[in-house]
């Protein structure tokens, strides 16, 4: 891989290389999720049934990564703070349109880690992704 096809992940300890090797699956395609395997949600806004069919997959879920439709996309919000408060303990992944300046949020609602392409790291280099001062994560039990 080039460094322009290269995924960048983002957490409290800056970027990184893409380290998910499992890959993932839409929800629609996946009928019972083996262990370790990860669900990719392109729209956050989930239907009653498509969100309690997630919740009975969650536990043996790796990763869960959610796409942001827009930079205002609420419901990827809501739905992270969903996963966490339902007990979903792996790893929360966001992706698509994600600012920098929102990092200490997406982390406030539950998402481990940011997806950037390159074309989006380039644009909002590392030291731009920092949490607000005095901001720490909550401790999940």
């Amino acid at each position: 891989m080039t460094e322009d096809t290269m995924t960048v992940l983002v957490t409290d300890q800056g970027f990184g290389p893409e380290d998910w090797l499992r890959g993932y699956a839409p929800l629609a395609a996946m009928s019972n999720a083996p262990e370790g395997s990860g669900v990719d949600l392109a729209n956050p806004a989930l239907s009653a049934r498509d969100k309690a069919r997630l919740f009975h997959l969650m536990p043996e879920c790796g990763l869960i990564r959610i796409r942001l439709r827009d930079f205002g996309d609420l419901a990827a919000f809501d739905l992270a703070r969903d996963l966490r408060d339902g007990g979903f303990q792996g790893r929360l992944r966001a992706h698509g349109a994600v600012l920098a300046r929102a990092y200490t949020l997406l982390r406030r609602a539950g998402f481990d880690e940011v997806e950037l392409d390159p074309h989006q790291a380039r644009r909002q280099p590392e030291e731009h992704w920092r949490n607000e001062a005095g901001w720490h994560p909550l401790r999940r039990a």
